[in-house]
């Protein structure tokens, strides 16, 4: 899934979620500073998610349009979509639309999503866009036509008088809603962690009883405190007891890494309690750290253990490291890896086994409460008013047992209680429903402890005859909107900021990233080749280009998306090619006694592969020994430098064509852990040139870092600027 905010301005050419403030002079523009420039929520009371003053539900958000130059910038699609409603905007200022002397513009547009989050049936959601009180509509928009993310769909409105805004929402049913979460709407518990959908932080549940200790255990040890084993000494707990109560330890990796404490309290409520220090450029250094730690168990602090242990390969402690568990490499059979992370916990700092048995690893994907999230659904009736038991224990600031108009608007104005409604999945009536109106507003003209003015019979009549002329639910016909008493009601800008994280590219998104037509650029012209794609291509690799994007965070933000795909345009042919082109003769003759070739045949034998064409038998050898293939035991460092070394053996160098995920696995391997790229003093992973920006200066240093020189350079270029259109969030 793709997504943007409703609203964009041409004043960010770029995003990038690595940087918390941009620089002064730099054009890149943090993402989450796109989404809170582009959704400016109104305050409590008047057009929040998803309660008001009066306790009424609210099924959206109402949203102040950020300026655009010297106008409100336009409404614009969030994510490719089909139009299944449009209204025009009344010009014939009825009557019924200036509810309480004020006008409220009607101008409507309903969009509903098919994509995906993750891998599998259950991972293919639904949902719908509402942009209501539009101004303007677009008068091209049809319904049944298909719209694509970033398209103007109109300009913002009045909203009681109020200009320029939106009512902004996101619906789902209940079998769409289960597909979101991964689970039937409710707290996490037991359940186990979803494996179609990981994305964002990652999150452990640690039961009470964890030992702590005060110095980095070896990754063989599960548990610090058990006898010796080799030369490993045993040290005390700093907690004799284990620690004193459940704890959640949240993993935040965003170029550093972060480690945040999470408690939960009486109320049932979590919030953190302490974090570690930074850990700086730790997700630059991941590869690293996965080799480093496979080194510890082919040193000298395991002699004495029987030969043959079976270890845990590079690929396999890397996802350890990056997920908390292993979502696509597996541990080998027998292979003991512990994930020990220093943390900060009540009963002091110290270092926790994360893959011990009892502890729950699960990711943002999971929807968990301690992220804030919760799932509303006791409201036992059927109209307008708000009677959610947990909805009202909130509000009740006073521990009253009810919830007045005043304690309404004081627990709404305190930022604990609008953090919990920004994260609240709310099932309640659509507004927007015509059938059973009067009834489900009926509770407005009786007195209430939450409504200060009951209406009077002919108010009431006012505001159901605005309402009916706001009203469209039963005028879209398409079969999969949810009935209007069986809604599901997304926080709209907590639902766009958690899919940002997502990225999770559907067979239409990877389609428009590489077309069936391949276009190469060179001598300034665009020339139309041979070499096609087509779906069936496209879908071999799709789930493993998107697995392997999260595992080395490609997908974190658009820029790496963009240069990734931009270099695999020119590399691979947008996957066409998986092979390099030349004959025998050709690579034998041009790759003799480089890159690790040091036998008759080698150049053909280790010619360019995959998505990103590994090249050279030293370059394969490392993907081997990553992979845990090839151990570096089993040759000698010197290889191929000296005369009579141990070779490498590598008998089989065609599963990087052959088999779908070796093809990929190999090119985002390159991307992380080449060495050097060929650029001096340049960290392992291209993330850090590509996080810099999308010009034309860094593409050149990406592609020598990924092709050795600037073979292809003018096409990279292209296919990488058109794709950060794409990605990216430019108008």
């Amino acid at each position: 899934m793709i997504i943007s905010p409703p609203f964009l301005s041409a004043a960010y050419p770029q995003q990038n979620d690595m940087m918390p403030t941009a620089t002064a002079g730099s054009t890149v523009v943090p993402d989450s500073d796109v989404c809170s420039s582009s959704m400016l929520e109104c305050a409590p009371g008047n057009g929040a998610h998803p309660v008001s003053f009066n306790l009424s539900w609210h099924g959206g958000a109402h949203l102040m349009a950020p300026a655009d130059g010297n106008q409100p910038a336009p409404v614009r699609a969030i994510a490719d979509g089909r139009i299944v409603y449009v209204r025009r905007t009344d010009t014939t200022h009825k009557p019924t639309l200036k509810y309480r002397n004020v006008r409220t513009d009607d101008g409507c547009v309903v969009i509903r999503h098919d994509t995906e989050i993750g891998e599998g049936d259950n991972a293919k959601v639904t949902y719908y866009s509402v942009y209501m009180h539009m101004q303007q509509v677009l008068s091209s928009l049809a319904v049944g036509r298909k719209i694509y993310r970033k398209d103007l769909i109109g300009t913002p409105g009045q909203i009681y008088g109020q200009f320029p805004q939106i009512h902004f929402e996101i619906v789902c049913d209940e079998v769409n809603l289960r597909k979101f979460i991964g689970r039937a709407p409710g707290p996490l518990a037991s359940t186990p962690a979803r494996t179609d959908a990981v994305y964002g932080d990652i999150w452990f549940f640690v039961p009470r009883g964890a030992n702590l200790f005060a110095s980095e255990p070896h990754p063989y040890r599960e548990d610090d405190s058990y006898p010796a084993v080799a030369t490993l000494h045993p040290q005390a707990s700093l907690v004799p007891a284990g620690t004193s109560r459940d704890l959640v330890i949240r993993m935040h990796y965003e170029k550093d890494c972060t480690l945040t404490t999470y408690q939960q309290h009486t109320d049932g409520n979590w919030s953190a309690s302490g974090a570690m220090p930074v850990e700086s450029e730790a997700e630059y250094n991941l590869y690293k750290r996965a080799m480093a730690l496979h080194g510890r168990f082919t040193d000298n602090s395991l002699a004495g253990i029987p030969a043959g242990i079976a270890v845990a390969s590079p690929s396999a402690i890397f996802e350890m490291l990056r997920f908390g568990r292993c979502i696509n490499a597996q541990l080998t059979d027998g292979a003991r890896f512990n994930h020990w992370r220093k943390v900060r916990t009540p009963d002091g700092d110290g270092w926790i086994n994360l893959s011990k048995a009892g502890v729950r690893v699960y990711s943002d994907a999971d929807f968990p409460e301690w992220a804030g999230w919760s799932f509303i659904n006791d409201d036992p009736a059927p109209d307008s008013l708000c009677d959610s038991p947990t909805v009202k224990r909130w509000l009740d600031v006073n521990h009253s047992g009810h919830v007045s108009h005043a304690d309404a608007v004081q627990a709404l104005g305190l930022g604990a209680i609008r953090q919990r409604m920004a994260h609240a999945v709310c099932k309640f009536p659509s507004e927007w429903s015509r059938a059973g109106l009067e009834a489900r507003y009926n509770w407005l003209k009786s007195p209430h402890e939450a409504l200060t003015n009951p209406l009077s019979e002919s108010d009431f009549n006012r505001l159901m005859e605005h309402a009916r002329d706001l009203a469209f639910w039963e005028d879209v016909s398409d079969p999969g909107l949810p009935h209007a008493s069986e809604v599901w009601h997304f926080p709209p800008a907590a639902f766009v900021r958690q899919f940002r994280q997502c990225r999770w590219l559907s067979a239409k998104e990877l389609e428009q990233v590489y077309p069936d037509t391949y276009v190469e650029k060179s001598s300034g012209q665009l020339h139309q080749t041979t070499h096609a794609i087509s779906a069936e291509i496209r879908e071999r690799y799709r789930n493993i280009l998107n697995r392997l994007l999260e595992k080395h965070s490609i997908s974190r933000n658009p820029m790496r998306m963009s240069h990734f795909f931009g270099q695999g345009a020119e590399e691979s042919r947008t996957l066409a090619w998986m092979e390099e082109h030349r004959s025998e003769a050709s690579c034998n003759a041009m790759y003799a006694h480089s890159n690790g070739n040091d036998l008759p045949g080698d150049g053909y034998k280790f010619r360019g592969r995959g998505m990103k064409q590994l090249t050279g038998k030293y370059n394969y050898t490392e993907y081997w020994v990553y992979r845990g293939w090839l151990s570096r035991r089993d040759f000698t460092a010197s290889w191929w430098t000296h005369p009579h070394p141990t070779r490498p053996s590598i008998t089989t160098p065609e599963i990087l064509l052959t088999v779908p995920y070796n093809a990929i696995d190999a090119g985002t391997w390159y991307w992380e852990a080449g060495p050097n790229h060929g650029l001096p003093h340049e960290k392992s992973t291209i993330n850090v040139p590509a996080d810099v920006g999308v010009t034309e200066n860094q593409i050149q240093r990406v592609t020598r870092a990924i092709n050795g020189g600037d073979n292809g350079l003018e096409n990279r270029t292209y296919h990488t600027l058109r794709l950060y259109k794409f990605f990216g969030d430019l108008l």
